[in-house]
């Protein structure tokens, strides 16, 4: 096949100036033609006048004579009839030979020559002798010579005037030449301008169009498109050039998929998954640089020296995990202390090194790419040919260190993930331990504290009568602290088992749940009449229910425990505005709390110690930790005696109603909604 970079090269110039030289050589020699037979058209019309006004000139000259002075011819009256027996001569002469100055031109057609001869000869014999005669003639003997000579006018006339009609009629001819001429002129500019265009159309448009097509195929994602261009002209090398560029592009992108798909085995990378990374990560640059032979060496933790973690194609399982002495492996050696890749096109020239590469695989021509992790040089990834001697590109460099750094990234997962998955199993039974731990301990404490409670109704039941105050007093601080022990026992162990079950999230209405918190807790809080209001609707939530309603019962509990003695107890919950987002308050109006509690009310079994009141001492807690797993935040504003403020941020979903409802806790009365208001309108 014809390479086309050595074919012979035609230019679209020459090409396109080959068309036009062609069309206009056409041109030129069509109006030289019409040119001319338009030069042959004006000589015959030139003919024509000269031979019309002889014909006058013969009726003139004797008409000359018959004037001449009788005593004889002057001299002036001499040179006058010799000037016009001269022209007459010199007009018959031009007739054949032409004369520029008449605008006659040589004659061609015999025809017309001939009649051209037998008029000069008839002039010559008859007319001009018989002329001659009557000029030197006295006017007596006059009369005789121009008789003679009109007896051969007629026929000279007669002469003429056919020698007219066939020079007319040539003309004519060449005038029905020239028409057919112009005729075939334009037919042929026609002709010539259509043979142009389509030349033009297969040398520029086609191919035009054809590099247009080619470039919608490309960037429609189609590499492998061939255009039909076989010319080896300019756009016929641009079609090459950029078949040759799509076909690059395409390598390009097989090798940027082939790392691609290296890079997502690495993110994928688990426990035990590093060698078939490794494998496909040494065949790939293998198969990118064009070498023979790929070798991943990394230096080991112990000892000092190589240890080959993978080698492409077959040798992979059979020299996997070999030890390689420093002292055999100079080269790698420079690659991983330089930390910058080492070429060697020509291995033999280092006879004097111990090369193991050279003497054990054959190698003739060495690439070496340090791994560079984020702790270090790590390894380095040996590129080898054996079959002939190469000199390694940049682009060949570049997809080298492109395979070493994902090797190396792989290589630090896996250590990572090694670590990590060893850490984690340890903290899982520690964990597992410490829960287990913590339920032994609950229950061994749930069950003395229950007794106890149990023991102490059993005397107060039994004994009651015997005993004073005082003793009935001890025995029901008994009876309580056993009760508040077992409760804690029982929190406790709801706090240990609260994220043990994995479910998905729920839509929940938070203004459902804020109502059925604040029915549960009116029969403890009946005693005192606390109005708790919605100030703005709340939102709907993406969370679990029940632990929306820990989190608010807890809230909403803890409010009404630490009320005081406020005369007009009161408890708001709604939204505001937060820094990251839309946040839930529940604010009340009692005893408030000194700011430097406000991050130790969240800790276990810490209390306020301004007011006694019952409870474990871990609910606040229970809402942190809830709140804190659905990666929200809980805070808490107050001051002594001006209330509290506690503000929770879960994970909002949907839209929020627009109502403002109100519920009573007074003795007697029903939980019902109350006329309802924008959101706008209420506030807290």
């Amino acid at each position: 096949m014809l390479d086309w970079q050595k074919a012979p090269r035609v230019s679209i110039t020459v090409k396109i100036g080959g068309i036009f030289v062609l069309i206009s050589l056409v041109f030129v020699t069509l109006l030289m033609v019409n040119a001319y037979l338009t030069k042959q058209l004006m000589g015959a019309s030139a003919a024509i006048n000269h031979a019309g006004m002889q014909r006058m000139r013969v009726y003139k000259l004797p008409h000359l004579i018959r004037q001449l002075d009788p005593t004889g011819p002057t001299h002036f009256e001499s040179d006058v009839l010799l000037q016009e027996m001269t022209e007459l001569e010199q007009v018959l002469s031009g007739l054949e030979r032409g004369d520029p100055e008449r605008g006659l031109l040589e004659e061609k057609d015999p025809d017309v020559i001939l009649r051209i001869h037998r008029i000069r000869d008839e002039w010559r014999m008859h007319l001009k002798p018989a002329l001659e005669q009557a000029i030197r003639a006295s006017p007596d003997h006059v009369s005789e010579p121009l008789q003679r000579y009109t007896n051969h006018i007629t026929s000279f006339v007669s002469s003429l005037s056919e020698l007219v009609n066939l020079i007319e009629r040539r003309a004519a001819e060449r005038i029905g030449v020239i028409y057919g001429l112009q005729i075939l002129f334009l037919l042929i500019a026609g002709l010539l301008g259509a043979v142009g265009i389509y030349v033009l159309h297969r040398v520029v448009r086609f191919p035009l169009q054809k590099l247009t097509e080619g470039v919608e195929q490309v960037s429609g994602g189609r590499f492998d498109a061939a255009i039909p261009i076989h010319s080896q002209d300019e756009l016929g090398r641009l079609a090459r050039m950029f078949e040759m560029m799509s076909g690059r592009i395409r390598t390009h992108i097989e090798h940027l998929e082939a790392l691609h798909a290296s890079g997502r085995d690495f993110a994928m990378l688990g426990a035990g998954g590093l060698e078939p990374v490794l494998r496909r990560t040494v065949d790939l640059a293998a198969d990118l640089v064009e070498a023979d032979l790929a070798l991943m060496l990394v230096r080991h933790p112990v000892l000092e020296c190589w240890l080959i973690e993978a080698a492409s194609g077959k040798l992979f399982d059979s020299i996997r995990k070999q030890v390689l002495l420093f002292e055999q492996t100079p080269f790698a050696n420079q690659a991983f202390d330089t930390k910058e890749p080492v070429s060697v096109p020509d291995l033999n020239e280092y006879q004097d090194k111990p090369i193991l590469f050279r003497h054990k695989y054959g190698a003739r021509s060495f690439l070496g790419v340090p791994l560079l992790g984020p702790h270090g040089t790590i390894g380095v990834l040996v590129l080898l040919t054996r079959n002939r001697i190469r000199e390694f590109t940049d682009r060949d460099i570049r997809l080298a260190q492109e395979s070493a750094s994902y090797a190396a990234i792989a290589i630090e997962n896996a250590r990572l993930f090694e670590t990590a998955e060893t850490e984690f199993h340890e903290l899982q039974e520690k964990v597992a331990a410490m829960e287990r731990h913590i339920a032994e301990l609950t229950h061994e404490v749930k069950a003395p504290a229950g007794r106890v409670a149990e023991f102490a109704s059993w005397i107060e039941r039994d004994y009651g009568s015997r005993l004073d105050d005082k003793a009935l007093r001890y025995l029901d601080w008994i009876k309580k602290e056993g009760q508040d022990l077992a409760q804690l026992a029982a929190r406790t162990l709801d706090l240990a088992k609260m994220f043990q079950e994995r479910s998905p999230l729920e839509n929940v209405d938070a203004n459902d749940v804020v109502k059925e918190v604040v029915e549960l807790l009116a029969d403890p809080c009946s005693a005192h009449p606390i109005q708790v209001r919605i100030a703005n609707p709340l939102p709907r939530l993406a969370c679990r229910r029940i632990h929306l309603k820990q989190v608010l019962e807890n809230l909403i509990s803890n409010a009404m425990k630490f009320m005081g003695d406020q005369t007009k107890p009161s408890i708001e919950i709604g939204t505001e505005p937060g820094n990251d987002g839309v946040r839930i308050f529940v604010r009340d109006n009692g005893v408030g709390m000194a700011p430097e509690m406000a991050e130790k009310i969240f800790l276990p079994f810490q209390r306020l110690g301004t007011v006694e009141v019952g409870g474990a001492g871990i609910g606040l807690t229970i809402v942190k930790t809830v709140v804190e797993h659905y990666g929200g935040k809980v805070a808490v504003t107050s001051k002594p005696g001006q209330g509290s403020t506690f503000y929770v941020q879960l994970p909002i979903l949907g839209d929020t109603p627009s109502e403002e409802t109100k519920v009573d806790t007074r003795p007697g009365s029903q939980w019902r909604s109350v006329r309802g208001r924008k959101a706008a309108q209420g506030g807290a």
